[in-house]
């Protein structure tokens, strides 16, 4: 009988212990990043945002930028392109006006696409984390329309906001 207590006794510490371990975490969360290439300890986070940028660059100069949070990345990056439009059609006539839709660079052209997500957090008063960049070239001959360069924003931010829904939203 006592030994069965004893093994009782053992058991029900061991559960204690197991969960008191998942009541701990859920108090005080362990959020960690790496950055440059080293871990870092969050601890609670408080607030979390993700900036994204668009350039596009070509022959040697920067014809577009747009920074925006990452829910309007795709907003801004089509009004800043329907700028672009309305600028050159300003001097071409009226049956040769162009169309966002048919609109291109008629350079070779790099798109460089990046997010950073900056977090208020029990450890750092605001950490900015880089969470996805990527960089596309195109030649001239891609005539590269201006609703391609729209789609191409669309599906990077769906990617980078998954991969940040995934694996560095913190806050539930």
């Amino acid at each position: 009988m006592k030994k069965r207590t004893v093994i009782a006794i053992g058991i029900v510490i061991l559960l204690g212990v197991a969960g008191g371990r998942d009541l701990y975490t859920t108090f005080y969360p362990q959020h960690m990043i790496n950055v440059d290439g080293k871990t870092l300890h969050l601890g609670r986070v408080y607030s979390q945002h993700l900036l994204s940028t668009v350039v596009i660059t070509g022959d040697g100069e920067t014809l577009l930028t747009v920074t925006v949070p990452i829910t309007a990345v795709v907003k801004q990056t089509t009004a800043k392109l329907k700028n672009e439009v309305n600028k050159g059609n300003r001097d071409l006539a009226v049956g040769e006006k162009m169309q966002l839709a048919t609109a291109y660079f008629n350079t070779d052209i790099s798109i460089h696409l990046s997010t950073m997500v900056t977090y208020n957090a029990q450890h750092y008063a605001s950490i900015s984390m880089p969470l996805e960049a990527v960089t596309v070239n195109y030649t001239v001959n891609d005539e590269l329309q201006f609703n391609d360069i729209i789609e191409l924003v669309q599906r990077y931010q769906n990617k980078t906001q998954q991969i940040f829904n995934n694996d560095y939203n913190f806050i539930n």
